[in-house]
């Protein structure tokens, strides 16, 4: 055995194998200091109590152990950052290259990724800055109060001060913030994930200006159903109709339904779809204008269902009083009046086309049940009662005959 050129190889080698030893111990107590730093700093700054907020962790305890995650991967990239250079003082540098070249990528982005921190760090601060400046001049334009009385709900009750105000801020901050983080995305220089952001972004600040037109269409729609629906409201409540309201309860009571207020809400309603379709239509998106187009054609049968719910009502009341007051017989009264508010139901889903099929089917069985039953009953035990109440009904009825006909001869 030639120990002359073993102990020259090993000569060769031992600067390199102590340069790896010296490289080792430096990167052991560097990751192990950067560990330890690490974690006081995550401590510092309460990081186990922010992982409880955030609903990473359920304990401080659990929260410890997130912290000590984070220092264990400081510690071990150190470790990873010093581990080609002693495995090129061991000439076995070749095993590391494609961890290397993986090194070499991520500091070469480094600018960039520094850079884009800047952009956004700076945009934030920037759009937080404009957000408060229109916060504070939307405060000082009373726009709460404004939106208050345009809609006519009270700002204490419906609207907390101040929420319009914040609402239209946040808008503004997200729209100056777009841009910004679109700069930034591409400054990274990492195509395959800021390209489909950045495309996602720049659809999203195309599609702006139509969101505009479609919020300001609504908020004219909003004012002009508003003003027409209360026109409407004071006129009809002016001219009287509100005293025959009471027909309008399935029992001709009192109530603080009024015909004035279901005709001016259903005036709003239907000007607010239009305005809202109109402002889909804006949008472009062809699935809503389908939507929008569909909400317009079924807009006709909804309002003939609410003249046919008015007129089964009112017809059912007014009738069910005349018979009351004919007959002296109430359940007479009760009986007609809900025949006709059934039979404006099933009317109504006719006219809304539910379930055309089973609805018609279900009627034609229920009328056939309630004649059936009533025939049976003055058929078989009724007849005496029946007799009686005819009788009551004609002598009720020529009475009326007879007081019109008095009445017209003193007219004369």
């Amino acid at each position: 055995m030639d120990f002359s050129s073993f102990f020259a190889t090993l000569g060769a080698m031992l600067p390199g194998i102590i340069g790896a030893l010296l490289l080792l111990i430096v990167a052991l107590i560097l990751a192990w200091g950067l560990k330890r730093l690490t974690i006081k700093g995550l401590e510092k700054v309460g990081f186990s109590r922010r992982t409880q907020s955030w609903g990473m962790a359920k304990t401080e305890e659990e929260g410890q152990q997130y912290t000590e995650t984070v220092g264990s991967i400081v510690y071990f990239a150190t470790l990873l950052f010093f581990l080609p250079g002693i495995l090129n003082g061991l000439n076995v540098g070749g095993v590391m290259d494609p961890i290397v070249n993986m090194f070499n990528k991520f500091f070469s982005y480094i600018p960039n990724i520094l850079t884009a921190i800047v952009i956004l760090v700076a945009g934030a601060y920037f759009c937080k800055f404009v957000k408060k400046l229109v916060h504070n001049l939307l405060l000082s334009l009373n726009i709460d109060k404004w939106y208050a009385k345009l809609t006519g709900s009270t700002t204490g009750a419906d609207v907390n001060e101040g929420q319009i105000a914040e609402v239209l801020a946040t808008v503004v901050y997200v729209l100056i913030f777009i841009p910004i983080l679109t700069v930034a995305l591409e400054t990274l220089g990492i195509k395959s994930i800021s390209e489909p952001i950045v495309a996602v972004l720049n659809q999203i600040l195309s599609a702006i200006p139509n969101i505009i037109t479609a919020a300001v269409l609504l908020i004219i729609g909003g004012v002009v159903a508003k003003l027409l629906g209360d026109l409407i409201e004071n006129l009809l409540a002016t001219t009287g109709v509100d005293k025959y309201s009471r027909y309008l309860n399935f029992r001709s009571e009192v109530s603080d339904v009024k015909i004035s207020n279901i005709t001016a809400a259903v005036v709003k309603g239907v000007l607010m779809l239009f305005f809202l379709v109109e402002a889909i239509s804006v949008l472009n998106l062809e699935v809503l204008n389908t939507i929008g187009a569909a909400i317009i054609a079924y807009i006709p049968l909804v309002l003939s269902a609410i003249i046919i719910l008015a007129v089964a009502l009112i017809g059912g009341n007014i009738l069910a009083n005349f018979i009351s007051k004919a007959t002296g017989n109430k359940l007479f009264g009760e009986v007609i009046r809900y025949a006709i508010i059934v039979l404006g139901a099933f009317m109504i889903l006719e006219q809304l086309h539910i379930a055309q099929t089973i609805v018609n089917a279900g009627f034609i069985i229920i009328l056939g049940a309630a004649g059936l039953a009533v025939a049976l009953a003055f058929g078989l035990g009724g007849r005496d009662f029946a007799a009686r109440q005819l009788n009551k009904a004609d002598k009720a009825i020529d009475e009326e005959i007879d007081k019109a006909e008095d009445n017209n001869n003193h007219t004369i």
